[in-house]
């Protein structure tokens, strides 16, 4: 027994003080002592127990502990039961929750993406042939035969003066209210109008001026006279109220709805040179004069309407507001539209059609002083505004829950009842540029901004915001910001909400071929709708993108388009359209181009083309 371990013991004392190890004894070691070790048998201590590991039986050792359970009622015991449930119950709740998000995610993804899956599958699948293939192609096109009309032998051709109206057409049953091309109303066939205005289904119709002034309500199937000698030269409708401004530079409330309002507003009267004929007089204008408060204020140059708002300039570049309609809400609130801060979200809502002069867009303060601020051009979606000044800055007030004003999105930055500058262009251009706005537009809940960057020195030479020939008109920038989720933005993306300013990438990089060179063209008209937007570029083409559910785009789909995309010709008298001749519908040299003495007018959900007077 004492045998081992006292041979162990000597060892560990020769291995500790060998050569060979890593220390070494201060006192040395005998050379009999050295040999001992050598002479030492080797053995592995698993030989040692080998008979014992391999041979003997495993008993395994028992914990001796005796444990003692505490005794717990039955109502304890219960309520750990209910415990472990509820634990049970939440886990399954969660797993089902994750189930169903993820089962609901892969439905929408496969909605979205069915006609790739579908494709795939057809040309994966050794089971289908060739001619199934074809057979749906042929289907396709058929479909795609059917939604093209054929215009009458006998109707007008395109030379030929006249309106255009496609999307939703008001006064035309649920079969035929929607038209993916351009189609002819024949009550305007050789007709010149001022403007048009396209509405939605309000129990009322578009409205129109010959180029007389009168205003006509119209749609697909019938047109009738509204108001007549009132010389009017622009008409807007906002709030169920048409607000025409006529040559006098006064501007006119008309209610649509209310047809005895509009009748006692309406007075005749004879003419003293022919007293036979009788003069239509309205009587219902905004009062602009008693709002002027600047010297030489004697008419409304421009006006924008929103939804329940209408800004407007005077001859002297000052902005001026009211609120739209002709049936006060007592539950109606501003969304800050107005500019003016004592008509925010927490304040009572102004009364109709009153005129208010929004003094913090006129003024401004340099330093310790005010200066005079004159607005050259104004633009208003359906609840917010923007403004541009003659120096070329911009500036936005209302609803901001899209970005649509320019300024970062936060609870507090939601309304925003004053003019605010927009600051966030400069991060698109050099440090030492200065940027001048040359135009601005507004759609429901989107903005438009086009920026030329200039030095300091060219800057100061042109000071007016016209299209000079002298600025580098390639760089010229179209920017967008606001709401894009139906693709208004015009960027190739598909966004909910767009505070920062971007680039308009397909409308920036327009290149027209001059022969030896390729030039920049650049937009020359903005029409924008409710969600979608239609532009006319300086030589005549037309581009659209946005919401397409009712085919207000005119180029034949109701697909939404999130890039600017070309429009189709018109449709011809007796033009068929075959499976050998369709794609030439389609090709780019059947884009469509018109005339100077044309122009456009995009609704909610609707467009129009007419030859303007």
């Amino acid at each position: 027994m004492f045998r081992p371990i006292a041979r162990s013991y000597v060892n560990r004392v020769l291995r500790s003080s060998h050569p060979l190890c890593g220390y070494r004894s201060s006192h040395g070691l005998h050379t009999s002592a050295v040999q001992l070790l050598r002479n030492e048998p080797k053995y592995d201590d698993a030989e040692i127990m080998a008979e014992r590991l391999n041979h003997a039986n495993y008993l395994g050792k028992r914990d001796k502990t005796h444990y003692q359970w505490e005794d717990k009622s039955s109502a304890q015991a219960e309520k750990e039961y209910i415990d472990r449930m509820e634990k049970l119950a939440k886990l399954y709740a969660v797993l089902q929750g994750v189930l169903l998000l993820g089962g609901i995610s892969a439905l929408g993804t496969a909605y979205l993406m069915w006609p790739q899956i579908k494709r795939w599958w057809l040309t994966t699948d050794i089971h289908v042939s060739d001619d199934v293939i074809g057979k749906l192609k042929e289907k396709k096109e058929r479909r795609r035969l059917v939604d093209i009309p054929v215009v009458p032998a006998d109707s007008a051709d395109s030379s030929v003066a006249g309106l255009y109206y496609w999307g939703h057409r008001l006064g035309t049953d649920s079969k035929t209210s929607v038209s993916k091309f351009p189609l002819r109303v024949p009550f305007f066939d050789g007709m010149k109008l001022r403007d048009v205005c396209l509405t939605d289904d309000g129990g009322y119709g578009n409205l129109a001026i010959d180029k007389d002034g009168n205003l006509f309500e119209w749609d697909a199937n019938h047109c009738e006279p509204l108001l007549k000698d009132q010389n009017l030269l622009q008409v807007k409708v906002s709030n169920d109220v048409a607000y025409g401004l006529n040559k006098k530079g006064e501007i006119l409330v008309i209610p649509l709805k209310d047809k005895h309002l509009l009748s006692e507003n309406i007075s005749w009267s004879r003419s003293l040179l022919l007293p036979w004929k009788k003069y239509c007089k309205y009587s219902w204008k905004l009062d602009t004069k008693s709002a002027y408060n600047y010297p030489g204020e004697k008419k409304v140059s421009q006006f924008d309407v929103g939804s329940n708002h209408l800004v407007f300039l005077s001859n002297r570049g000052k902005a001026y507001t009211c609120a739209t309609g002709y049936k006060f809400d007592e539950k109606e609130r501003s969304k800050g539209q107005f500019g003016i801060p004592m008509f925010s979200q927490f304040d009572a809502y102004p009364e109709l059609n009153k005129v208010y002069e929004i003094e913090l867009l006129n003024t401004g303060i340099a330093g310790d002083h005010v200066t005079s601020r004159s607005i050259s051009k104004i633009a208003c979606g359906d609840f917010h505004t923007l403004a541009c000044d003659t120096m070329g800055e911009v500036y936005s007030f209302g609803l901001n829950t899209f970005g649509q004003l320019g300024q970062s999105i936060s609870y507090d930055m939601e309304y925003v009842p004053f003019p605010k500058k927009i600051n966030s262009f400069s991060g698109h251009f050099e440090r030492h540029d200065f940027l001048k706005c040359l135009d601005i537009h507004c759609s429901g809940n989107t903005s438009f901004v086009a920026i030329m960057p200039q030095d300091v020195h060219s800057y100061f030479k042109n000071k007016d915001l016209s299209l000079d020939t002298t600025f580098d008109n390639d760089k010229i920038t179209y920017f967008a910001f606001g709401n894009g989720i139906q693709g208004q933005l015009g960027n190739g993306h598909f966004k909910h909400s767009q505070a920062a300013p971007t680039k308009m990438k397909v409308i920036n990089d327009l290149l027209v071929d001059t022969g030896n060179s390729k030039k920049r063209i650049l937009v020359e008209d903005w029409y924008c709708g409710g969600q979608h937007v239609i532009v006319r570029l300086e030589n005549g083409e037309i581009l659209c993108w946005g919401y397409n559910e009712n085919g207000q785009l005119g180029n034949g789909r109701r697909i939404k388009w999130d890039k600017p995309n070309f429009i189709p010709k018109l449709l011809e008298p007796g033009q068929k359209f075959n499976n050998q001749n369709i794609e030439t519908l389609y090709e780019e040299k059947n884009k469509l181009v018109i005339s100077d003495k044309q122009t456009i007018r995009a609704g909610k959900s609707a467009s129009c083309l007419f030859w303007q007077a």
